[in-house]
């Protein structure tokens, strides 16, 4: 069952929809047809909306994505669409590989690419017109489409994932975000990926947060909520493009993260210092709600309580930070990880200092 958004939306204007962003069938590396993805993403997983992502091309067969393949994906996209029941987004993986650059190697990972409308041909990442991620950006700028930066990694095969304009984050919106630590069938890894994205919102960067399984079971699941006014296409892609949205891990948490009233994605110019609002509706206790600013914990609650508030004014604003609110929940997947929720950050510029007390609450409803 998925929250209710009424918490979320005082205006009750915007709702949260679920989706997945990620995911790959037997047109790449995965299992089953187009229409089996799209039909258990929408009757078994129950999710709103999910982007079909198949890789442009690979290391086995298909070596690139045909023609007819990339045509059939979109008439199945469009066909499983049912405004206000069902969104389905057709998309590809820019796959990025070193040892396509013989003479200098980038190493730029993957991008999901996303199209509101139909195109008629992929930006494949081994096309020199489309191999750097500034011009993929530009070619999907020209049709309204989108991207996000996949499993975004801190070590060699991620050195230049972050390689693009600030021109370019206008369509390269979002970025997958994850735990830097997990535990999968009872191993632990450590893919840093929440450091990864960090360190890029330090040095200045602009992306919102989405998560996505990378099923190549077919088995979409909810990992990504968009705060959206209706449940189309045209809404699902502006809030996208506005970084109205966060990831989930595991069950699907609401989450409202504003200051002074600007939402999540929003990079807004305030007086005075910035005051914090974070509500969080959970599925189990909630162990800890942390905000993260400027890549350090700011403040950390731990309500122990299914729904909490936190309320805050952060006197210790300098002029110019990043926010973020990163929630972890007590219940494990079948992996053994708590279930996380991460909010897009909200940048804030300060007019003049301002004054006041410290005022917070953590309090269950």
């Amino acid at each position: 069952m998925r929250p209710s958004a009424s918490f979320l939306c005082a205006c009750a204007r915007e709702r949260i929809y679920w989706g997945d962003v990620h995911g790959h069938t037997a047109c790449s590396d995965g299992k089953g047809t187009v229409e089996e993805y799209l039909a258990h993403a929408r009757d078994a997983a129950g999710l709103d909306f999910v982007i079909v992502t198949d890789h442009d091309f690979g290391n086995a067969p298909p070596w690139r994505m045909p023609a007819e393949v990339w045509l059939h994906t979109q008439d199945a996209a469009d066909a499983f669409t049912v405004d206000g029941k069902f969104v389905a987004i057709s998309g590809y993986e820019w796959t990025s590989q070193p040892k396509h650059w013989a003479d200098a190697p980038r190493f730029y990972n993957h991008k999901n690419a996303y199209f509101p409308g139909r195109v008629p041909y992929l930006y494949n990442a081994k096309d020199a017109r489309y191999a750097s991620p500034d011009q993929l950006a530009a070619a999907l700028w020209e049709v309204g489409g989108l991207a996000h930066n996949c499993h975004p990694s801190p070590g060699p095969e991620g050195a230049d994932q972050w390689d693009y304009s600030a021109a370019s984050a206008l369509v390269i919106a979002n970025s997958e975000i994850g735990p830097d630590v997990l535990w999968h069938e009872g191993k632990q890894y450590e893919p840093g990926t929440e450091s990864a994205v960090r360190a890029f919102l330090d040095r200045g960067g602009r992306t919102g947060f989405v998560r996505g399984t990378d099923t190549h079971e077919g088995k979409p699941a909810a990992r990504t909520a968009v705060l959206a006014r209706e449940l189309t296409r045209e809404a699902v892609f502006e809030a996208l493009r506005q970084r109205r949205c966060y990831a989930v891990s595991h069950a699907r948490i609401g989450l409202d993260f504003r200051i002074d009233g600007h939402v999540m994605g929003e990079d807004t110019e305030i007086e005075g210092k910035p005051e914090i609002a974070v509500a969080v509706r959970g599925t189990d206790r909630i162990d800890e709600i942390a905000i993260v600013r400027d890549g350090a914990i700011l403040r950390a609650v731990h309500p122990a309580t299914e729904r909490a508030r936190l309320a805050f004014v952060d006197e210790t604003f300098a002029g110019a930070s990043c926010y973020y609110v990163r929630v972890t929940q007590a219940d494990l997947d079948e992996h053994g990880n708590p279930s996380r929720a991460w909010s897009s950050p909200i940048w804030v510029r300060g007019k003049a200092a301002g004054s006041g007390r410290l005022r917070e609450s953590a309090v269950s409803q």
